[in-house]
């Protein structure tokens, strides 16, 4: 038997008297006590925090409707709160869900009184006469991951059913027939009035 043999027995002896040691000494401190999970994050928390999964998430509505939804987000509130832009994307939908307003996301947003005429538009940005490519590469970003949350029932509307809203520097004469419901950053949000009076009772 070769010298190489015979020192390799007694290493190998070594290292499983030391497996078992160490087993042992794991065994005795943990005492086989079963460990409790790690809480899990809300499904909102999770969903947010990944966005490479909210890139890739496959929304009924396709990819068209959500980004004219992005857009009016981006052009109408990329400088308001995260609450704010919440609340564009609500009066869309709400809009898109009351047989008043077109049935699309897209046909909503573009609706205009006058193809003909400037600033005659539901959203003004539309028919403003401006390119409407977003310029601003981290607002667009925020706009389209904010459409897709909302789209995707992760967020809800804050402006209790709204369906129109002005800046807090204009005083449009239709105001004083709606119901006004709140106000988020620069912008007041109005509903009909049998609409409010439903959600109070709710």
């Amino acid at each position: 038997m070769s010298s190489h043999n015979k020192t390799a027995r007694p290493c190998i002896g070594r290292l499983v008297a030391m497996t078992f040691v160490c087993a042992a000494l794991f065994f005795s401190v943990t005492g086989f006590k079963k460990v409790d999970p790690i809480p899990q994050k809300t499904l909102s928390q999770d969903f947010a925090g990944q966005l490479g999964t909210i890139m890739s998430h496959n929304l009924v509505v396709n990819t068209t409707e959500t980004r004219c939804l992005a857009l009016n987000i981006y052009w109408e509130a990329r400088s308001e709160p995260l609450e704010g832009q919440l609340a564009v994307a609500g009066v869309t939908m709400n809009r898109v869900a009351d047989s008043r307003f077109p049935d699309t996301i897209c046909d909503v947003v573009q609706e205009t009184k006058s193809r003909y005429r400037l600033h005659r538009c539901q959203f003004s940005w539309w028919c403003d006469g401006k390119k409407d490519d977003p310029q601003e590469l981290t607002a667009w970003r925020s706009a389209q991951q904010v459409a897709r949350l909302y789209l995707a029932g992760i967020y809800t509307d804050p402006t209790s059913q709204a369906k129109w809203y002005h800046a807090d520097y204009v005083n449009p004469v239709w105001a004083d027939r709606l119901n006004r419901t709140t106000q988020i950053g620069r912008h007041i949000f109005y509903s009909d009035q049998t609409e409010t009076q439903t959600a109070s009772l709710n």
